[in-house]
């Protein structure tokens, strides 16, 4: 600072011999002149906005560990607003110095012209801070992510300046440019180039390094970027820098799924003291590298050791999604699931973790064929994901499968339980509803306590308990009140009609534009009031639990409808969508004892032959295979029976 003033005070003393130097003499006096000027004011203060650019940078953006970092922070997208009016004030400024102090008049000849002066002459710029300029506005165009205007600046850079100082900064800021809009053939260029000059400076290099690995990380070659990294490591001082590196690198061995190595960074991660969010993630990056060998029960302790920790209350999900990691790959399934749920309960602001644990535990119960609870953790993952998700296309084809099986489940149950009540006696079923309304009432009130001590809000609370497995566990014929699969039916009624849709104002509307008044009593003639029947939804009155109840003789017929329907559509669901043969003989099996002359009849007969054929069963498979032909001679299903060739040979004629 105490060097800076003595500049500015020299240059003002200066200042009357140096009114008469313009641009156009190129002497010693105006040389010094436009360079001091140059460096110590407008310089200078292009610089200081640009620098307070990257700053702001720094401040405003945090690193999102639920991803793998970008190799700079300024990659990314909400960066480059951060710095507009910064950078705009830098351009502006280093513009105004190529403007008003670039010095290309030749000097006066000499008499006596020296090799060394020769050299001096056959320059075209003689103020050293121009070509430091025009980078100067290279670099601003980059944080703005106007990458073609930077590499516009820092191209005519290296091509009239070929020799300026500025060249191999130059050099890694074009690198860097190229790398972002993915022209990658120009950016290997420039690494070539760099790679064979040898005076390319040291103190470059840690800048040359993270730029290459960046070059590499955006092609997804990360065992060349890890390289990279490992060089620019070597060369960082920078505690918090060089950690935000070595996590990067962890990160990349995870990648390439090599734990070990990526277990090894994390920790060295954690022993270069970095910020509270880093050495956290870090702590739990490097649990979930435990690959079955090693000290689990020490692993586990720190994580346990974590969770009592008040600091780490946010981080629960993911402290707990570490656990069910380890657990799984100790082959304890019960103990996964439950921290996975764990996970999930306590997962409030970071989505990106309830989706993942979602997701996991959602993807055990599939395997466990635990279809129900398989459907309910997808259907808290897709609420959150978008299709930008990694498998996206794959997850929501099988939550929409399980939604249509566990719906058709759904159904035999609640009419089940709900032939079971009417077919109650009328004092006995009083008795039953009284005591189910009396249950509702300390629900209420255990979630009204819950949610006045803030752990729960009390929609939350009563709309999740069974799904998280909460509930009372209670069975028979209260089923149908008090089943986590009330809840999923709805929702899948509801996706059916209106799509995945955000909880907001309007969400019946697709187009979300005003409804007019005229609009609204338009509508409101075209509903028939008469056919409106208005659902009881308070489970406080009676007229909640008896409105479904197939009373009648006609409802009852319906309600056998139902469960016929369910069961034929489980049975193909489970046959077509998961190959689950089993389950799927097992619901037409069940079809055809209650309902033995049902309108699916022939169609469930041949499914069963070809489900006990698919299963090696042969005994069964001819049972089903006589019984078509005995039965239904005449159908399409006992000609192919008789005659393997029976379609072929109709489309044939």
């Amino acid at each position: 600072m105490k060097r800076f003033l003595l500049h500015i005070v020299g240059l003002l003393l200066l200042m009357p011999l140096y009114q008469g130097c313009s641009t156009e003499k190129n002497t010693f006096a105006s040389r010094t002149y436009h360079r001091i000027t140059s460096k110590y004011n407008v310089h200078f203060n292009a610089s200081e906005s640009f620098e307070s650019g990257l700053e702001r940078i720094e401040s405003s953006l945090e690193d999102d560990f639920t991803r793998l970092l970008p190799i700079y922070k300024e990659s990314e997208p909400a960066a480059a607003n951060l710095v507009k009016s910064d950078m705009d004030y830098a351009v502006l400024k280093a513009s105004k110095l190529i403007e008003l102090h670039s010095i290309t008049e030749k000097p006066k000849r000499r008499r006596r012209r020296t090799r060394r002066y020769q050299e001096f002459a056959s320059q075209e710029e003689f103020n050293p801070w121009i070509d430091q300029s025009y980078l100067l506005i290279g670099k601003a165009y980059f944080y703005q992510h106007n990458f073609m205007a930077a590499i516009d600046n820092l191209s005519y850079v290296l091509r009239k300046y070929p020799d300026g100082e500025a060249r191999h900064e130059t050099q890694i800021w074009l690198l860097r440019s190229y790398s972002e809009l993915e022209r990658f053939a120009e950016a290997s260029e420039v690494i070539q180039a760099v790679q064979n000059d040898r005076s390319f400076p040291r103190k470059l290099e840690r800048d040359l390094a993270i730029a290459t690995a960046d070059f590499y990380m955006k092609q997804h070659d990360y065992d060349e970027a890890i390289k990279f990294i490992n060089i620019a490591l070597g060369k960082t001082f920078w505690r918090k820098q060089k950690a935000r590196l070595q996590y990067i690198e962890a990160q990349l061995y995870e990648e390439l799924g090599k734990p070990m190595l990526a277990a090894e960074a994390y920790q060295k991660v954690t022993r270069m003291n970095p910020d509270y969010r880093m050495a956290f993630n870090a702590k739990i990056n490097a649990a979930g590298m435990f690959s079955g060998e090693g000290d689990a029960e020490k692993i586990k302790k720190e994580l346990n050791k974590m969770l009592r920790d008040k600091k780490n209350v946010e981080f629960r999900d993911q402290i707990y999604y570490a656990l069910g990691n380890i657990f799984f790959r100790e082959g304890n399934r019960d103990m996964a699931i439950n921290n996975y749920r764990k996970s999930v309960a306590s997962s409030y602001n970071n989505q990106f973790q309830r989706a993942q644990s979602s997701i996991t535990v959602a993807d055990i119960y599939f395997d466990l064929q635990n279809y129900r609870d398989a459907q309910a953790y997808y259907d808290s993952a897709m609420i959150i994901i978008d299709d930008t998700y990694p498998n996206y296309e794959k997850l929501s084809s099988q939550y929409r499968s399980l939604s249509n099986l566990v719906e058709n489940l759904f159904m035999v149950e609640r009419e089940d339980s709900l032939q079971r009540i009417a077919q109650m006696p009328d004092n006995e079923r009083d008795a039953f509803i009284t005591r189910l309304m009396r249950e509702e009432q300390e629900r209420q009130r255990d979630a009204e306590s819950l949610a006045l001590q803030g752990q729960r809000d009390q929609g939350y609370y009563r709309s999740n308990r069974y799904r998280m497995g909460m509930g009372s566990g209670q069975q028979g014929a209260g089923w149908y009140f008090y089943n986590p699969q009330t809840v999923a039916y709805g929702q899948v009624t509801f996706q059916q009609r209106w799509g995945q849709r955000k909880l907001e104002d309007n969400w019946r509307r697709s187009n979300k534009s005003t409804v007019s008044m005229d609009e609204m009593d338009e509508m409101a003639e075209m509903i028939d009031s008469s056919q409106i029947v208005v659902r009881v939804e308070d489970p406080l009155q009676k007229e909640f639990y008896t409105q479904d109840l197939p009373l009648t003789d006609s409802l009852m017929a319906l309600s056998h409808d139902r469960i016929r329907d369910a069961l034929y559509n489980a049975g193909k669901i489970y046959k077509s969508e998961f190959s689950n043969y089993e389950r799927s003989a097992e619901s037409f099996e069940e079809l055809m004892r209650r309902y033995p002359n049902n309108i699916y009849q022939l169609s469930a007969y041949f499914d069963l032959y070809d489900l006990y054929e698919l299963m090696g069963d042969r005994e069964k498979s001819d049972y089903y295979r006589n019984l078509i032909i005995s039965r239904f001679p005449e159908s399409k299903y006992a000609q192919y029976l008789i005659n393997p060739n029976f379609f072929v040979e109709m489309q044939a004629r």
